[in-house]
């Protein structure tokens, strides 16, 4: 056990991808089709893989430093009753009125149970694990100008609204939204969009890609490298699903989406970096993005304009230099973990 801690302590990176990759396909891969056989009550379990990168964040955090423990364990079991309620509720609205699932005994208990995981991520903020705290302090403590989260807010609606302008600027016929009326049933549907996406998005991806692999990856390259590479790796870490899976595509739009993962990638990293290291303003970009997309139409409009803010905060912050070493977006090693 000795080796194997130590193992994974001098090989972080190589660990956090493959227990990632490890932990998602394995469930992803036979439960979708048990799904696809018109078993859709286990729909919630699938979403148990989406967690992959934030718990093995999480127990990679813990292994590197787990003691001595500190604080009391009541904030965390408050966050966690607290976040349980709510993220079940959440998982169970979405199904039924998204999903347009039947509410059956079965999707209540299966969403239940599923709801534990984002109240375990959220808690973890309050462990008493060194570690694991370090790790997700900046949920609680947030970092940077409080306009970076008001951005990572509206940028993405922002920019597909303007695309769509642009794109009948120039003689293409766009609709707005993916709906055609907008009422307060439509409002409602994109609340509860936003919040499950917090729940699959913010508290399931950021923790692990950009909370624990990000500010490695930026202690080794310079941020633009640096997000090519994660862009790669978070793009291709959904394959199970666009490959005869849930979400299947063609090859061609599986191509132009991982495209477009690399590009929002490099976004992603120039609001971590602008806000010195905070998972939280990324947990907010995330789900604005998911909700833009499914409830505004794409445009080539919208790509354009996605494609100059990327260079644009590219050249702003010369992202192929590297940060300097004691940026608070650079993981620095500890005395504990060098010893």
């Amino acid at each position: 056990m000795t080796n194997l801690t130590e193992y994974l302590k001098r090989h972080q990176l190589i660990a956090y991808f493959v227990l990632t990759y490890v932990f998602s396909w394995a469930l992803w891969i036979p439960l979708q089709q048990l799904v696809l056989d018109g078993r859709n009550y286990l729909m919630p379990l699938i979403s148990l893989g989406v967690f992959a990168p934030a718990l093995v964040g999480i127990g990679l955090s813990a292994v590197l430093k787990p003691r001595p423990r500190q604080g009391s364990c009541k904030p965390a079991v408050i966050t966690f009753i607290v976040v349980w309620i709510l993220a079940s509720v959440i998982i169970i609205m979405n199904l039924v009125v998204a999903e347009q699932l039947d509410l059956s005994t079965s999707l209540v208990v299966i969403s239940v149970i599923t709801g534990l995981l984002p109240a375990f991520v959220a808690s973890s903020a309050f462990s008493t694990i060194p570690g694991v705290r370090a790790h997700l302090r900046t949920y609680i403590k947030p970092r940077g100008a409080f306009g970076y989260y008001l951005l990572a807010l509206v940028l993405f609606p922002a920019i597909w609204l303007l695309g769509n302008f642009l794109s009948r600027a120039l003689g293409m016929e766009v609709p707005f939204s993916s709906f055609p009326t907008v009422d307060v049933k439509l409002l409602g549907m994109v609340i509860i969009f936003f919040l499950y996406n917090i729940i699959y998005g913010g508290l399931s991806e950021e923790p692990g890609w950009r909370g624990f692999a990000l500010p490695r990856l930026q202690a080794k390259f310079s941020p633009l490298v640096s997000s090519l590479i994660l862009g790669v790796l978070w793009a291709v870490w959904h394959a199970p699903a666009r490959f005869g899976g849930i979400e299947a595509k063609s090859l061609s739009d599986t191509l132009v989406e991982w495209v477009l993962i690399v590009l929002v990638t490099v976004i992603f990293t120039w609001f971590f970096n602008r806000t010195k290291g905070s998972i939280l303003v990324t947990a907010l970009v995330h789900p604005a993005m998911n909700t833009t997309g499914n409830f505004l139409t794409g445009s080539l409009g919208a790509l354009i304009l996605l494609f100059v803010f990327m260079v644009f905060v590219i050249v702003l912050d010369r992202m192929w230099r590297r940060l300097p070493a004691d940026s608070p977006a650079i993981y620095r090693v500890s005395t504990q973990e060098a010893a």
